[in-house]
């Protein structure tokens, strides 16, 4: 299957010429206007993100527990969750609110094969579920990165401008963790070792698994 995401921006924009070629097409949305928005433009799926997610967002953000299965009740599409999701428990919690697959956005930044510098990496692995600013809370695009000083002080400004990414370069390749602002979620609080995709993959389905089985178990003893 041929597939392609598209975010931030009108989903009528793109979604005909690529289905035209052949393309399945999902479109990131963070709330239910938007995905409603993004079905009548005739995507074949969503992805539901919640505003705990890193990234661009909507200044308007909403969180995963209450998007997710809003979205779900109102469409008749596959949907994607994001926002939130390291592991098997939160995908098992995602499957529960109506998702039928997951996106892990902070837990893939930091696993092995992700060509981040390590410092990057580093610095997910020692953030607190805290740690996280949104940048242009009242302007646009809004943003969700770690907090480091630089970022910290952003926060504090009405709007901040795209010239933040300007030398994004020294901050994903070079390591200088204030070059830039390094994307992440409030997920970061929930990870605590680089690991190889595979391995976030394996233990994540296995876990996924284990807690649907332990719910049934609970479930049936009751």
């Amino acid at each position: 299957m041929k597939f392609v995401t598209t975010s931030a921006g009108d989903p009528r924009q793109y979604t005909a010429k690529l289905k035209a070629a052949g393309l399945t097409v999902f479109h990131v949305v963070p709330s239910l206007a938007t995905a409603l928005k993004a079905i009548a433009a005739g995507v074949d799926g969503l992805v539901v993100e919640g505003g705990e997610g890193g990234g661009f967002k909507n200044p308007l953000d909403v969180a995963t527990m209450v998007l997710l299965p809003l979205v779900c009740s109102k469409v008749d599409v596959p949907v994607i969750a994001a926002g939130g999701i390291c592991d098997g428990p939160s995908m098992a919690a995602a499957f529960a609110l109506g998702a039928e697959g997951v996106q892990m956005g902070s837990r893939m930044v930091s696993a092995a094969e992700s060509p981040v510098h390590g410092n990057w990496k580093q610095a997910i692995l020692d953030a607190a579920e805290t740690d996280t600013v949104f940048l242009n809370r009242y302007s646009r695009p809004g943003l969700r990165a770690l907090r480091t000083a630089r970022s910290t002080t952003l926060e504090r400004q009405e709007h901040v401008g795209m010239d933040i990414f300007a030398r994004a370069k020294e901050l994903y390749f070079g390591g200088d963790m204030e070059a830039a602002i390094a994307l992440a979620g409030q997920v970061v609080g929930r990870i605590d070792a680089i690991k190889p995709v595979a391995t976030i993959i394996t233990e994540t389905v296995a876990g996924f698994h284990a807690t649907i089985a332990r719910m049934a178990a609970i479930e049936g003893a009751a």
